[in-house]
């Protein structure tokens, strides 16, 4: 069976409310729903996890209440594949290869954000997705015998 994920980052807002309707549709059919960071406020923390399991990270423009209570960096397993999630740093240029660094585990799939530019795609061996701003869209993610991604606009 697979595993649905809605992946999302740099919402940069306080509320689902702010965000597109297409992506908060989408967020009620996830098994799992990730956010790479910069949401911004607990308050959208607190409803993402009401509307279902939710792993986050911090991000670079969190609030300080955030940034406590997210870790910079997330690992775990889902249908027996690993799963890195981190928000990223600096330029928009080598992003994916600097996040792919944070993971030396060589997790099936890693979901990151910061550069606010849309990317899917395979960086040393591990499918590497970074859905952009969440006011512009959200990655789909299939996580069974296969992983894929789809990035979708909002």
């Amino acid at each position: 069976m697979s595993i649905t994920v809605i992946a999302m980052s740099d919402s940069h807002a306080s509320t689902l409310r702010e965000l597109p309707a297409r992506l908060c549709s989408a967020l009620s059919t996830a098994d799992i729903i990730i956010h790479a960071g910069d949401l911004t406020e607990m308050s959208l923390l607190l409803e993402l996890r009401a509307t279902g399991q939710t792993v986050a990270v911090a991000g670079n423009m969190d609030s300080t209440a955030v940034k406590i209570h997210l870790p910079h960096r997330q690992l775990f397993t889902v249908n027996g594949r690993t799963v890195g999630v981190a928000h990223g740093s600096g330029a928009p240029t080598g992003i994916a290869q600097r996040v792919r660094a944070l993971f030396p585990e060589n997790p099936k799939l890693i979901v990151f954000g910061h550069s606010h530019v849309p990317f899917s795609g395979v960086v040393d061996g591990v499918l590497m997705v970074n859905p952009g701003p969440a006011s512009r869209g959200y990655a789909r993610i299939s996580i069974g015998e296969e992983v894929s991604a789809q990035l979708v606009a909002a």
